[in-house]
């Protein structure tokens, strides 16, 4: 059921998005998204068609350095507020992790999700 909630959380923000510019939501649509973080069950137990636990989230011990800065870029960019996403990880990300965290930054200032509209 969890990996249900995280891709009709995602549905939710995009059709948002789609509707009027939100940057928030698209930020944290591109994180929702992103398979190899998104599809862990350590991330979707975290996940409710309420929103998503970023402090339980990044509580877990399972995130490997560069998926933990994916997530704490994705909540700050939801919640305004510091969750410890330094940028001086970026060189140790992956061609894919870049991207999306390139895509959630993009989401945030445009307001819509890069690929969906």
């Amino acid at each position: 059921m969890a990996d249900a909630d995280v891709k009709a959380l995602r549905a939710k923000y995009v059709t948002a998005c789609a509707a009027q510019p939100w940057g928030e939501a698209a930020a944290v649509a591109v994180l929702l998204g992103y398979g190899p973080v998104a599809s862990r069950r350590e991330f979707s137990r975290h996940v409710s068609m309420r929103g998503v636990g970023w402090d339980k989230m990044l509580e877990e011990a399972a995130w490997w350095p560069e998926a933990r800065f994916l997530i704490a870029t994705a909540a700050g960019l939801w919640t305004g507020q510091p969750y410890g996403a330094d940028v001086c990880r970026l060189p140790s990300l992956g061609d894919a992790e870049l991207e999306a965290w390139q895509a959630m930054v993009t989401a945030r200032m445009t307001g819509k999700v890069p690929g969906d509209g």
